[in-house]
């Protein structure tokens, strides 16, 4: 379960920093996508990931 903390946690880190990188190169599809923002959305649905993860890991060991 640790290990999903982990890898939810740098997925999301890495697309964040990919949706700072479309939006400071406006005009241009980074990627292949067209709105910085699609970017965020992913990131935010992993990171909620990366919470119940860590919630059910902390429960676990109760």
């Amino acid at each position: 379960m640790k290990i999903l903390v982990w890898i939810c946690g740098i997925i999301a880190a890495i697309l964040m920093l990919f949706g700072l990188i479309d939006f400071l190169m406006k005009g241009q599809p980074f990627l292949g996508v067209l709105h910085p923002a699609n970017y965020f959305h992913v990131a935010n649905a992993f990171l909620l990931f990366t919470i119940v993860f860590l919630l059910c890991s902390k429960k676990e060991k109760k």
